[in-house]
């Protein structure tokens, strides 16, 4: 309780919760030290006319019938009983209500489009716009526009601007601003390219993305073959050499823009295949004729293949040693970790029709899905090299599996056959 020689503590800051063009609803928080219904004395006013009100058990204030585009000045004091008051808080504020709606388009990597609406009831009161835009942290720059809309241009790329936007009268008044934030897009690697491939590595290269002179990035790659998981690693080059593949392997390869503080671009992708080791194409003689001497000692056939088994190149191959059906053979190979054979090259049809032993052997060929179509058993088309005999492919919705049919002087050919007959087949892991 406040004796008469007590001063009066006054309300709390005026907070504005809604502006409209004509209207304004105030709030304001109890004053310190009173407890109890509380009474305040409000004012308000502009161009000399001024008018007031008393609230009485409340914090909340709403006035109508204000004039449009107007700045008034708003002030508040706590009332005692004996009629005393506390010092005045004040406040100033415009009907000017800010744009509304605002959106982006037409977002680049260097550019975006900003429009907005004129503000509900002030469609028809002549006004401009004060936009600014700025990185978080620097200095806004600003600038007037008649129009709903505005182009900025000349912007860095993957960074992130923050817009505002207020309406101004002719008279000077302005609104509160609005303000949105928006990022230019990262550009992705420019023309990605298989630059060689070898049996175990390969090189990719691409371009800089356009913009990104002043700006510090590095390239993230992840490459990886179905069934595995992708291998991560970045460089600031704008090519990279990919080591450790496996042979006659199909590889996916992605590259993407990064910059210091982590975004990503979007990813341009790119595959490749690994081939088969040729030693008769390689310039080395020295290395030629050791593999050859490995090949005369039947080495080669068992470097790192399981026993019972042969190689070629980086692939190891098996025969079986009895006969089975097509669905059978296949399941067979793959409970040795491997598939029915897949032929990529002559080299290998050459390999394959050399193991003599038998005259008819499965092949990981097949149209049984669709008829006429054949495929592989890694799901990829038949496309070349073929190495049909004469004749074949027979046709006919029983003959659904290829077998290759040993010759002794060349490179032996193909046939279909129906997948029910039992004989021998080939594995390759």
């Amino acid at each position: 309780m406040l004796s008469l020689d007590d001063v009066l503590p006054p309300p709390g800051d005026i907070q504005v919760l809604l502006l409209t063009l004509d209207s304004v609803s105030l709030s304001w928080s109890s004053p310190q030290g009173l407890t109890g219904t509380q009474t305040f004395r409000v004012t308000w006013g502009c161009d000399g006319e001024t008018s007031s009100t008393r609230v009485k058990g409340g914090h909340y204030l709403e006035i109508s019938s204000l004039k449009p585009g107007e700045k008034y000045q708003f002030n508040m004091a706590t009332e005692g009983e004996d009629g005393r008051q506390s010092r005045w808080v004040s406040a100033s504020l415009s009907t000017v209500v800010p744009p509304r709606d605002l959106k982006i388009d037409h977002l680049e990597e260097t550019s975006f489009t900003l429009h907005w609406s004129k503000a509900e009831g002030m469609e028809k009161v002549p006004q401009r716009f004060l936009i600014s835009h700025c990185i978080p942290g620097t200095d806004p720059r600003a600038a007037n526009t008649d129009h709903c809309y505005k182009t900025f241009s000349n912007l860095q790329p993957g960074t992130e601007y923050t817009v505002s936007v207020s309406t101004v009268l002719s008279n000077g008044e302005q609104s509160e601003s609005v303000s949105t934030t928006v990022c230019t897009i990262l550009p992705a690697p420019d023309q990605l390219t298989v630059d060689s491939v070898d049996t175990t590595s390969a090189i990719v290269s691409w371009n800089q993305p356009p913009g990104l002179d002043q700006t510090q990035h590095h390239y993230q790659i992840s490459y990886h073959c179905p069934g595995t998981e992708p291998h991560i690693t970045t460089t600031s080059s704008h090519s990279i050499t990919l080591s450790d593949l496996q042979c006659v392997t199909q590889y996916s390869v992605t590259v993407c823009t990064v910059l210091e503080n982590g975004k990503q671009s979007q990813l341009v992708s790119t595959t490749l295949t690994t081939i088969h080791f040729q030693w008769w194409k390689r310039p080395s003689r020295v290395a030629a004729v050791c593999v050859l001497l490995a090949v005369i000692i039947g080495l080669w056939d068992s470097w790192s293949c399981p026993e019972g088994w042969r190689r070629f190149g980086c692939r190891c191959y098996y025969l079986s040693t009895e006969k089975k059906t097509w669905n059978e053979s296949r399941q067979d190979c793959l409970e040795r970790g491997a598939d029915l054979v897949i032929i990529n090259s002559e080299e290998e049809q050459t390999f394959i029709n050399g193991f003599k032993s038998v005259s008819y052997v499965w092949i990981g060929l097949t149209d049984s899905v669709t008829e006429g179509t054949w495929k592989w058993v890694d799901g990829n088309p038949l496309t070349t090299p073929r190495y049909w005999w004469s004749g074949e492919p027979g046709g006919g919705t029983y003959q659904n599996c290829g077998e290759i049919y040993y010759i002794s002087s060349g490179q032996g050919v193909w046939r279909d056959l129906g997948c029910s007959f039992s004989q021998e087949w080939i594995c390759e892991k």
